[in-house]
Order: structure tokens, then C-alpha cells, then sequence
């Protein structure tokens, strides 16, 4: 399997125009199927074919956390895979909330509402972490791309392609509550580090709307800072790995460090009551 693989990335890697941006592509399978995305075949095949994150699609019944009419922010889109499945759960009554602040990612993204016929997605370009801000946000390392001079630590391979830009960044209460950003049923945060900020800077938000929140992690700060958010908002979490075999939910920073060893990819908050 991984040799066909290797082979089918050869081919093209070897027929496919070098050029930036991409080719827009209808999805051919999984839970995005039929959603058009613009993708770089080169280097995004997954996404057209419909495997991204299967492992994540297999563990999660988004259709028992996501119902038709729910208004859904996809903080950190990258290509849109996950505004496209978001898309199809809501339906056309409910709205999507699409967040990316890569250039380079935003302008491939900007067009997907209208080359879908899509009159209830929005995209957004901006960074979601520290409220009221400006920051620099890395724009070269495609789905890796994120702020620059916050939490994340880059690699030395990395720190030699990195070219950054500067973005308006907001905290989830001033998205709400000040930029009238409809107030989500669900979350996806995969913000690349900024999580820390996200998680803590939408109090009223969190009290009062109570979201589902999907939530990537990157690194033990993070860690911290999610387990402290279920402790501060009373909400409860489970890895996405042990979300349909029976494994207890976590309550806390010492319940999180006592179930689940190291840093989780991803984990699932819901709230308690």
C-alpha cells in the first residue's frame, strides 16, 4: 500500500503544472464528497479523494454533535475540507463561519461559498487567539501554518521557508459580541498554538452559548490550557481516539494528566449541563 501510494505521488508530482494556488476539484468520496475545493494535487491528493482525517471521521459521529439549523465555526480551515463537511451537517439553514489568516491559504478559500452556490458560509481573514491584536502569522508552511512569536515552536527546516505576514487577531467574545460574528453551536480550533488564548477569551461565550468545541492541541501549554477550561466553564472532554469505546470523560487538568498520557492531537469538549 505504501509503495502504490509513493508511485500515485510520483505520477503527480511528475504530470501536474508547478503552479501556486490550484486546480478547484470536486471531493470524490468521504464525508466531504462532492464539495468543491481548489487543491494542489501535487501535495493535497487526500483531500480530493476523501481520506483526510478518516481516522478522525471513523472515531466521531459529527452528525450526533452537528444538526441541521447549528451555526459552526471552522477556526483554521487550511483548504476548507472541514468547512465542506461542516457544510453538509447544517444544511441550508445553518451557517458556517470559516477563519484563516494565511494569506495565501485565505485567497484559495475566500472563493469557496461562490463556486459551491454556497449563500450561508462566510471566511473570514483573520487570526483567532489574542483578543484585540495585531500578529505575525507564518504564510509558507501550507496546513502548518500559524502564529509567529506566540507558543508555537518551529523546527529548524521550517524557521529556513518561513516568510510571515501581519493579521488582525480576535478573541472568541470580541467575534460575538463586538464583530457580530454569529455566536457557534460547534467549534473546530486548530489554531496551531493560539488555542491557549482562545480557550480563555470567551467567558461570556462559554457560560452563556455552552459550544461543542473539537478541539486540536499543540503542545503542554495547551494541554494546560484545555484542561483548565474544563475546569473554569464545567465542560468535559474525551481524546478522539477513545471517543466511541466506553473510556472516561475528563474534568479537569489532573483528571486530563492522569487519563491520557503526553499531548493528545485532538480532543472533544462538551458542556456538562
Amino acid at each position: 500500500m505504501h509503495k502504490l501510494k509513493g508511485f500515485i505521488k510520483y505520477i503527480l508530482w511528475s504530470i501536474l503544472p508547478k503552479k501556486n494556488g490550484g486546480t478547484v476539484l470536486k471531493v470524490r468520496n468521504g464525508p466531504a464528497k462532492g464539495v468543491k475545493l481548489n487543491l494542489d494535487l501535487r501535495k493535497e491528493g487526500s483531500y480530493w479523494l476523501g481520506n483526510y482525517d478518516q481516522w478522525i471521521f471513523d472515531s466521531i459521529s459529527f452528525s450526533e454533535l452537528i444538526k441541521k439549523g447549528d451555526v459552526v465555526w471552522d477556526a483554521g480551515a487550511y483548504v476548507g475540507y472541514y468547512t465542506g463537511v461542516f457544510r453538509k451537517l447544517v444544511g441550508d439553514t445553518g451557517n458556517v463561519v470559516t477563519f484563516e489568516a494565511s494569506t495565501t491559504n485565505y485567497n484559495r478559500l475566500k472563493h469557496l461559498p461562490s463556486i459551491n452556490k454556497w449563500d450561508n458560509v462566510s471566511i473570514h481573514y483573520l487570526a483567532v487567539g489574542p483578543d484585540h491584536s495585531r500578529i505575525s502569522f507564518v504564510d509558507s508552511l501550507g496546513g502548518s501554518n500559524g502564529p509567529y512569536a506566540l507558543d508555537k515552536v518551529y523546527n529548524e527546516k521550517d524557521k529556513t521557508k518561513i516568510t510571515t505576514v501581519e493579521v488582525e487577531c480576535c478573541g472568541v467574545d470580541e467575534l460575538v459580541y463586538e464583530k457580530n460574528i454569529p455566536a457557534p453551536d460547534f467549534i473546530k480550533f486548530d489554531l496551531e498554538s493560539a488555542e491557549v488564548y482562545a480557550l480563555h477569551n470567551g467567558d461570556r461565550l462559554f457560560k452563556e452559548k455552552r459550544p461543542t468545541i473539537l478541539l486540536e492541541l499543540h503542545g503542554e501549554q495547551a494541554k494546560n490550557a484545555a484542561g483548565l477550561f474544563l475546569e473554569k466553564y464545567n465542560y468535559k472532554a474525551l481524546t478522539v481516539g477513545s471517543f466511541k469505546n466506553g473510556s472516561p470523560a475528563f474534568k479537569s487538568l489532573d483528571e486530563f494528566n492522569k487519563i491520557v498520557q503526553g499531548v493528545p492531537h485532538m480532543i472533544v469538549c462538551q458542556p456538562l449541563n
